[in-house]
């Protein structure tokens, strides 16, 4: 019995004896196709290669002797389910009914079958189910009228395919710790397994990778830390995970260490434990010497030491989870929200709500003339939002089109007038003879809707008619920004949107007396839409600049792929919209809300304290801004409320902060880093060839310990796989041990460390 390993089963996957057995199926299903080889020569072929080549794999049980079979089998909680003898593409089948709901079906790996015929699914059992009820539920999930009933036995097994047969493989998901409380249903030949143990079984050997025992009454927690989190922490304090043939000593050294803050009880030691691959008798029993050891009264350095590590880990691990950057999905909008807010978000989707109270910001603080907030620097600071909307394509991103028109409805109208007045100074000055003096430019008449296509003089003038009013624009594209062209040669905007965001002094001037003049502070909101890939280009030069801090980010998330059903925007809905607009374009002079700036306090802080212990500097870095944006955000709201602060405007002004957050980290995190990292690099020389630092035999760990004395983190694994598959090495599952292969000796000779 060997222990399971990712590093195993990935080994499996990247055999290339695997890969070329398959490839050889694959190639007689060809001809059988084609008619040139009979069907019954080709399962008689296929079954004889794939007994003779390929490891097999038991997903659902492991075997407390050893043998494969029923009478001795211990339920994984694990099944799998086979779709067989297709007519068509395998692939297609999996891309039309699972792709997609592989977290909804529980499914932690599917592939291709080695007939290059079927599918296999190997998912998590539904809690209650017993395996044959388990095979029935996924056939209805799927719409299958009927499933291959030989999967039902526990001791089946299945073939290793190479990894370009797989379709989805979640590690973690696959070797993650379960228990499994099977009803008597569930049971086969009179056995209720006690214990889980997820199995994998090879043609030679049967790898297991136990998990911890059914929970009892014992506390969760020990001074208010995990105990998971001080596991994990005494592991790395006392080597890592041992390797075969340590694993005695290593759960000894862990039990010993563990009686302090488990009340010296073996069987709380033996709940919070795992396994490492031991066999479960030779388990217990270890625990149990270790618990029959003499004791110091006085707790060890080390468990001190774990118990303050686990203490910090699971602080970043709590501040995490409470700010939301790093899950999987964004943060969820408040249920409650302020009267404007659901006004404005009634008419569209739950899924699309954010998008739209997000993206709705740009058009409320085009109607402040002259207001402006004093932030916690005292710095005076005007309501300036820019909004990029990124989301797949067809995914609904024309939803903030129609709340912005209803909150821009009293400026468009003031548009069409100014500009038709504009027009007929234009005619009248064209017009007017030579021998008479040209008409002088209307004064005040004021254009805040624009487009996006301006020279930088019309752009300047626009700017001055305005008078301290916002000019505002909606793209349908990220990339129409470049149309404003800040000067004759480029087209990087970025300065310009900088300066927008800040109010700068921007301007020009020219000796001719019909060209424009004029020095102006940028008032400029605008909204913009794209997909994250051209999102992630257009903005590659600028991560560094501060030019996305000043942005505000917002998506679109939904597993739903229906047609989304839209509310009616009438006339009385725009006048409702209109009434509460009303309040922005009579505010004026500097508004205060000390509750907002006491908000904006908090979050300070508790984004200081969040990126301390996150080490983050990217999170760092966009969080000042955006916690800026959040405070703009939640005055414009206390000014549509009557200048009246409320519950609902602090969570929104919360979670506007974190969903902006999430959607910068989401689309720029990785790039940004990489940025910084080259910014703030020291040019040292280059790495020496890792595995000539290595013995002739070697383990991951070893490899782990070279690879932080040059300077590199992460774990080797990836990188070990690799030198495998291009046969710099060789691994043996038995002993877990790599051996350089003869070609790299003699390529590379062994050099002092």
């Amino acid at each position: 019995m060997l222990p399971c390993t990712p590093e195993l089963l990935n080994a499996a996957l990247d055999d290339p004896k695997v890969a070329d057995t398959c490839r050889e199926i694959a190639s007689r299903l060809v001809e059988v196709k084609n008619g040139t080889l009979a069907r019954e020569a080709f399962e008689a072929m296929k079954s004889q290669l794939k007994a003779d080549n390929l490891p097999v794999v038991c997903f659902h049980a492991t075997f407390t002797d050893g043998y494969r079979h029923n009478l001795t089998a211990v339920p994984s909680g694990l099944s799998i389910y086979d779709v067989d003898h297709l007519s068509y593409d395998p692939r297609a089948y999996y891309f039309s009914k699972v792709a997609g709901r592989e977290v909804e079906l529980g499914i932690s790996l599917a592939h291709v079958s080695p007939s290059n015929e079927g599918v296999r699914l190997v998912f998590e059992i539904p809690e209650g189910m017993s395996l044959a009820e388990a095979q029935q539920w996924m056939a209805q999930q799927l719409d299958d009228t009927t499933y291959d009933g030989c999967v039902k036995d526990l001791a089946r097994c299945s073939f290793v395919v190479p990894r370009d047969y797989v379709l989805y493989y979640d590690e973690e998901e696959l070797f993650k710790e379960r228990e499994v409380a099977m009803p008597e249903a569930g049971s086969l030949n009179g056995i209720v397994p006690s214990e889980n143990l997820v199995t994998i079984e090879t043609n030679d050997s049967a790898i297991s990778a136990p998990i911890l025992p059914a929970t009892t009454d014992y506390e969760d927690t020990f001074n208010g830390i995990g105990y998971e989190q001080i596991v994990r922490s005494m592991e790395e304090l006392l080597g890592g995970v041992p390797a075969q043939g340590a694993r005695n000593n290593f759960i000894f050294s862990m039990a010993c260490h563990l009686r302090y803050v488990c009340n010296d009880d073996p069987q709380w030691i033996a709940q919070v434990l795992p396994r490492y691959g031991e066999d479960e008798q030779k388990f217990q029993s270890t625990v149990r010497s270790a618990c029959n050891r003499p004791q110091t009264k006085t707790v060890p350095s080390l468990v001190n030491r774990a118990l303050e590590r686990a203490r910090q880990q699971q602080q970043v691990e709590e501040a995490v989870k409470a700010n939301g950057v790093r899950s999987a999905q964004p943060p969820v909008m408040p249920k409650k929200l302020t009267k404007f807010m659901r006004l404005i978000t009634k008419n569209v989707p739950a899924h699309l709500k954010p998008a739209v109270a997000m993206g709705v910001f740009p058009a409320l603080g085009a109607h402040c003339k002259g207001v402006k907030f004093r932030y916690n620097d005292n710095a005076l600071v005007e309501p300036t939002f820019m909004n990029v909307l990124v989301a797949e394509m067809s995914s609904g991103k024309s939803c903030v089109n129609e709340p912005i028109n209803a909150i821009m409805a009293d400026i468009k109208e003031r548009d069409q007038k100014n500009r038709r007045l504009m027009q007929e100074y234009k005619e009248q000055y064209d017009t007017c003879p030579a021998d008479q003096q040209k008409p002088d430019r209307p004064k005040g008449l004021a254009v805040q809707w624009v487009k996006s296509d301006m020279t930088p003089a019309a752009f300047v003038q626009l700017m001055a008619d305005a008078s301290g009013r916002f000019l505002y624009s909606r793209l349908d594209e990220i990339g129409l920004l470049n149309q404003l062209k800040t000067n004759g040669k480029g087209n990087n905007v970025t300065e310009i949107l900088r300066l927008a965001y800040d109010c700068g002094e921007y301007g020009q001037e020219r000796v001719g007396t019909k060209s424009v003049s004029e020095c102006v502070e940028v008032r400029w909101n605008w909204n913009a839409s794209t997909t994250p890939g051209k999102c992630r280009r257009f903005f590659g030069d600028a991560m560094l600049d501060g030019t996305l801090s000043r942005m505000s980010f917002c998506t679109i998330y939904t597993d739903d792929d229906r047609m989304p059903l839209y509310g009616i925007y009438d006339e009385e809905f725009q006048k409702q919209v209109q009434s509460l607009v009303a309040q922005l374009n009579d505010a004026t002079g500097l508004v205060k809300c000390k509750k907002a700036n006491a908000l904006a306090a908090q979050m300070i802080e508790e984004n200081r304290q969040y990126t301390a212990l996150a080490d983050d500097d990217t999170y760092r870095e966009l969080s000042y801004r955006a916690t800026l944006s959040a405070f703009k955000r939640g005055m414009v709201l206390y000014l549509l409320n009557g200048q009246k602060w409320s519950q609902e405007i602090e969570d929104f002004v919360r979670w506007s902060f974190h969903y902006d957050m999430w959607c910068k980290m989401w689309i720029f995190g990785e790039k940004m880093r990489r940025a910084m990292d080259m910014d703030k690099a020291v040019v040292l020389p280059g790495r020496r060839n890792l595995m000539e630092l290595l013995q002739d035999s070697f383990t991951l760990d070893d490899l782990n310990i070279v690879r932080r004395a040059q300077g590199m983190s992460g774990d080797g694994a990836a990188q070990l796989r690799k030198w495998v598959s291009r046969g710099y090495c060789t691994f043996d599952p038995q002993t877990q041990q790599y051996t350089k292969s003869p070609q790299f000796i003699e390529k590379h000779p062994k050099v002092a460390a």
